[in-house]
């Protein structure tokens, strides 16, 4: 049962998904496959089991076929599945896209290689056609951690050849750090240019406290907060074959999933899409919330941005709606420019960095803005990068955090950004 109490979801009175007017048209994901990596699935669930793929599935952990849960807290990939395609049978409640099929492919249960890692964002690609992650690193407001070179060759891969060379679509969670001070684009899953990030709000259509802002981020939708959780289908290890439901599902977590239900309704619309167009998809049509917000800016396109809200919330029918008439995305290339500099007393460093315009005449569009840096520095914590443009847009890429005393600086890390898009 993919709803807040109340009818936020699914429901009326403004707070909603919208997805009842795209079931209406007999939209529901059929055709769709989606691989939740997580901590396995249970697929004898009633609301998992008729919608269940095998052949997309994999347990890296035990290195078997079956990625039925095996420890006693794997319950989080079976409440993230029902969020996307529980069956529409009565029993715990109903998927976002309750005819696309789900795989489960377990990594979170114990000792992973990088190449297992990287195996499992890429397993069954022409099938599995969107990867849903509610996981990355650890949310404490200190770290920094990017994935392995063999994942970011595999999330490369799944670009470029999953869906038989439409692209994989890769959905992950911002992380639940914001209470700690943590920011997404301390993470190099979120932050990265193949990855749709996803943040959360709650049903008064305002931040999760929990969840983490940043200049990656470029949507959010419902999870829980201010009291409300999201329902969901459970696991028990003790009898998997005894159907549980859980009424307590929520972070960020809970969002990206939600979020993966949604893309599946549009791809089961428009399977020719590739994954650039569903990234411009999501931008186009995401609805502004929190519109009291000061962070809110209005870019030279004339959307508006906020690093807490991405460019807002998914909206189900106006991005369906959208794709049915959307014009494929020309190929994309890549513009790259260095400054380098020295300073070994540093309060406000400016550096500008001049762009000719012979050098990006055949360039449309500017969409993701990555800024790589190579910063020394006794108190990582401390440093705070922002990235403006000549039209005055601010892109905040790095904010302090006062639980990051690490010594080691920012070494060869790179930011993110969807702001100037």
């Amino acid at each position: 049962m993919t709803k807040i109490y109340g009818e936020i979801i699914f429901g009326s009175h403004g707070k909603t998904i919208n997805v009842l007017k795209v079931w209406e048209q007999g939209i529901t994901g059929k055709g769709v496959r989606v691989c939740v990596v997580d901590d396995g699935l249970n697929y004898y669930h009633p609301d998992v089991k008729n919608n269940y793929y095998a052949g997309g599935s994999y347990d890296f952990n035990s290195h078997s076929n079956d990625p039925i849960p095996k420890k006693s807290d794997d319950h989080h990939g079976t409440r993230c599945a029902g969020e996307i395609a529980a069956g529409k049978n009565d029993f715990c409640g109903v998927g976002v896209a309750y005819n696309a099929q789900v795989s489960g492919v377990r990594i979170l249960s114990g000792t992973l290689t990088v190449s297992d890692e990287a195996a499992s964002l890429n397993y069954d690609y022409h099938n599995n056609h969107i990867y849903s992650c509610s996981w990355g690193p650890t949310d404490d407001g200190k770290t920094v951690e990017e994935p392995s070179a063999i994942t970011k060759k595999a999330f490369i891969n799944g670009i470029t050849n999953g869906r038989n060379g439409k692209g994989s679509i890769f959905v992950f969670a911002t992380g639940n750090g914001a209470l700690k001070g943590d920011n997404c684009n301390f993470d190099g899953y979120t932050n990265s240019i193949y990855t749709i990030s996803i943040g959360a709000i709650t049903h008064q259509d305002k931040k999760s406290a929990y969840s983490e802002e940043c200049s990656a981020q470029l949507a959010v939708t419902y999870s829980s907060g201010s009291g409300k959780y999201i329902s969901t289908t459970d696991s028990s290890i003790s009898n998997l074959s005894s159907p549980v439901c859980t009424s307590s599902h929520g972070g960020t977590s809970a969002a990206a999933p939600i979020a993966a239900g949604i893309f599946a309704l549009v791809l089961s619309v428009r399977p020719d899409l590739h994954w650039r167009d569903l990234q411009y998809l999501v931008m186009e049509t995401a609805i502004p919330v929190d519109l009291g917000d000061s962070d809110w800016s209005y870019l030279p396109s004339g959307r508006i941005y906020n690093h807490k809200y991405g460019y807002g919330k998914l909206d189900a029918y106006k991005i369906v709606e959208r794709a049915k008439t959307w014009k494929l995305v020309n190929k994309a290339t890549s513009f790259t420019t260095e400054k380098q500099f020295e300073n070994d007393i540093i309060d406000v460093l400016e550096s500008k960095i001049y762009v000719s315009e012979r050098s990006v005449r055949n360039m449309k569009n500017v969409e993701q803005i990555t800024v790589t840096v190579d910063i020394e520095h006794q108190c990582r914590g401390e440093i705070q990068v922002e990235l403006i443009s000549p039209n005055n847009v601010v892109s905040i890429l790095a904010t302090r955090r006062k639980n990051d005393r690490s010594s080691e600086g920012l070494r060869n890390w790179t930011f993110m950004t969807v702001k100037h898009w």
